[in-house]
């Protein structure tokens, strides 16, 4: 079943959509494999604060994220959220609450947003994953896709107020991947969340290699190898 996003929804992704296209450079790679329909888990590595607005428009399905409570203290900010769907989370409470109301959307057939790792990364580098994700994968069959994001904290960084413009950032989106141990325990949930983390690495690594070749001196030693080839080839007519 295909849910239908809420009007409210559509039209603050339509307009907070068209303003992070205007204002930034993302770039998405492998949209096509998110699925169009049925309980949807988008896992992804957490750079920076944009990160969660760009996945939301990403896709034409609406995407909910947990997001700490005290996010909602400005009243910007919380009718924002509350217009697009995020789920607030008590963290003293020990986030039951929270994960209750995602497992919720899930077995309705609607799409959660997580970054396993908890919480941004300080260095750049990716953390362990916690075990959430696959909980939530485990309880609900959703598939889950997993999600390489880079050049966010650039754009964005963890020690700045205010994000940069016009910066180009990736994201790009893996093969789905499914929950299938028998048993429902710690071992088979750190397994599946390690696999998920393992994904999330490659695909960084392929965004990693796509971004060397767009820069502009890769495409420009490219082109200079090829003059010079074509030069030599020319000589020896």
């Amino acid at each position: 079943m295909t849910i239908k996003a809420p009007l409210s929804y559509r039209t603050t992704n339509l307009t907070l959509g068209t303003f992070l296209r205007i204002m930034f450079r993302p770039r998405y790679l492998g949209r096509d494999k998110i699925p169009v329909d049925g309980p949807l888990i988008i896992a992804a590595n957490h750079l920076s604060h944009i990160d969660p607005a760009f996945i939301m428009t990403a896709t034409k399905r609406p995407v909910s994220y947990m997001s700490k409570k005290e996010h909602f203290d400005s009243k910007i900010r919380r009718m924002v959220f509350k217009q697009v769907g995020v789920i607030p989370v008590d963290r003293e409470a020990g986030g039951s609450e929270a994960l209750e109301g995602a497992i919720e959307i899930l077995s309705n057939g609607g799409a959660i947003g997580i970054f396993p790792e908890g919480t941004r990364s300080r260095d750049g580098e990716m953390g362990k994953g916690k075990t959430g994700v696959a909980r939530l994968a485990a309880a609900s069959g959703a598939a889950v896709v997993p999600v390489a994001i880079r050049q966010t904290d650039d754009v964005w960084p963890v020690s700045k107020r205010t994000p940069r413009l016009w910066r180009k950032f990736y994201y790009k989106f893996g093969d789905p991947l499914y929950f299938e141990y028998k048993e429902q325990n710690h071992t088979n949930f750190r397994k599946f969340t390690d696999l998920v983390m393992s994904e999330i690495v490659e695909l960084s690594e392929e965004c990693e290699e796509y971004w060397n070749s767009r820069k502009i001196s890769t495409r420009f030693k490219k082109f200079s190898d090829k003059t010079r080839q074509r030069i030599a080839a020319w000589r020896e007519k």
